[in-house]
């Protein structure tokens, strides 16, 4: 009886050749369980917890990012004024730096400082006329 038991377990589920096993020979069948008002809320109050949880990870990688690029008064303290294309890799950018100007050469693993100079102009010191 052992045998035809076990080759039972291998092709049926082992909660039916338990209840074959254990009992006088007839299996009784359990329905599954239905999703139900209080399963339900609880599936979305858990999605809504991870959701929420994954905007907050998000929100502190954005302002701890922020707050480590930033200089003391809230201003970036680097930043790309503009740039031009002057081959198909190459580049000339005019990087800001507090109050100074730097015109670099940008190619592929080389980055080479061309001028420098105050930042002209008023207070938004952008190019232009």
């Amino acid at each position: 009886m052992k045998l035809p038991v076990f080759v039972m377990g291998c092709c049926v589920s082992p909660g039916l050749v338990w209840a074959l096993e254990s009992g006088n020979g007839h299996a009784t069948y359990a329905p599954p369980t239905v999703l139900t008002w209080t399963t339900g809320i609880q599936i979305v109050l858990s999605l809504g917890l991870v959701l929420a949880l994954m905007a907050g990870v998000a929100w502190a990688l954005k302002k701890f990012q922020w707050s480590s690029s930033s200089a003391g008064n809230g201003r970036q303290s680097l930043r790309i004024v503009s740039s031009l294309a002057v081959g198909q890799r190459e580049r000339v950018v005019v990087v800001e730096l507090q109050d100074t100007w730097v015109v670099v050469g940008v190619a592929p693993g080389q980055v080479q400082t061309l001028h420098v100079l105050p930042r002209p102009g008023g207070k938004d010191g952008e190019l232009g006329g």
